[in-house]
């Protein structure tokens, strides 16, 4: 197999090496890679985006008794369950599957549900992006001016090509902001703005980690049209130990798509 070599305009992307990478979340879609002992110096979780999968989520909290998540989602709501438990339900009752089958969507469901019923989940039914346009957006500055000063922000973001907007304020705030794990939508369409936002991050974050996201697939010069990428605060590295090169990471990396393979590809 002939191997993907990016473009050296690319080498910006190449991550610092770090001992202390670990998965979050499930080994697909919905997981990613964050450094361990920089999670252990956070206390609130940022989700922007949180879609139908949140076993990340969830295993934060887990690892951190008494942490916050805070969550920002316009779009969030119940119906994609309850279309699941009236599907499985119909089947029930034609016979077709037995009631274990539709209890996994009934407990699935209810998980939701109890999930937004934590003391320490927050939810608001706001986009974040920038410029604000409509009542039912905000942008990250006003995100986190509603937090504690004392907050150690861990911010997630999924949100479908406004993480380009939104780079600036990421590092206007970066005091307050330890980690970050992005994914970047489109880049086929939007590699002026992902390599802009790229360089406008690494005044003040470190790339540490990079995967390609499989449910789409690259450009001609190689590079994935999405990308997962993790950001440490460079002023907790305490020291340049190299970079990693090659890409997917055996035991760490899985497929979003376990049906397809993963894409791989090395800088140079």
């Amino acid at each position: 197999m002939t191997k993907n070599i990016l473009n050296e305009k690319y080498n910006l992307l190449k991550p610092h090496k770090t001992n202390n990478l670990v998965r979050i979340g499930r080994n697909m879609v919905g997981g990613y890679i964050v450094d361990l002992n920089i999670l252990e110096r956070t206390n609130t979780l940022m989700t922007l985006g949180f879609g139908p999968e949140w076993s990340f989520e969830l295993d934060y909290l887990k690892m951190k008794k008494g942490s916050n998540l805070i969550i920002y989602d316009h779009n969030l709501s119940s119906v994609p369950y309850i279309k699941q438990v009236a599907k499985y339900l119909r089947r029930f009752l034609t016979f077709r599957i037995p009631y274990k089958i539709l209890k996994l969507r009934l407990d699935s469901y209810k998980k939701y549900k109890n999930f937004f019923k934590l003391k320490n989940v927050k939810l608001h039914k706001k986009k974040i992006t920038f410029p604000q346009k409509n009542k039912n957006e905000t942008d990250l500055n006003s995100a986190i001016k509603e937090l504690d000063n004392d907050n150690k922000i861990f911010l997630k973001i999924d949100i479908q090509c406004c993480e380009y907007e939104i780079a600036n304020q990421i590092a206007e705030n970066s005091e307050k902001i330890n980690m970050i794990v992005i994914v970047f939508y489109w880049i086929n369409k939007n590699e002026k703005k992902f390599m802009d936002s790229i360089k406008k991050l690494l005044d003040k974050f470190k790339i540490v980690h990079i995967h390609a996201n499989n449910f789409h697939s690259k450009l001609t010069n190689g590079l994935p049209k999405m990308l997962e990428v993790t950001f440490l605060n460079s002023k907790l590295i305490k020291e340049n130990i190299g970079h990693v090169k090659d890409f997917p990471i055996d035991d760490l990396d899985y497929p979003c798509d376990p049906r397809r393979e993963d894409i791989s590809f090395s800088f140079k």
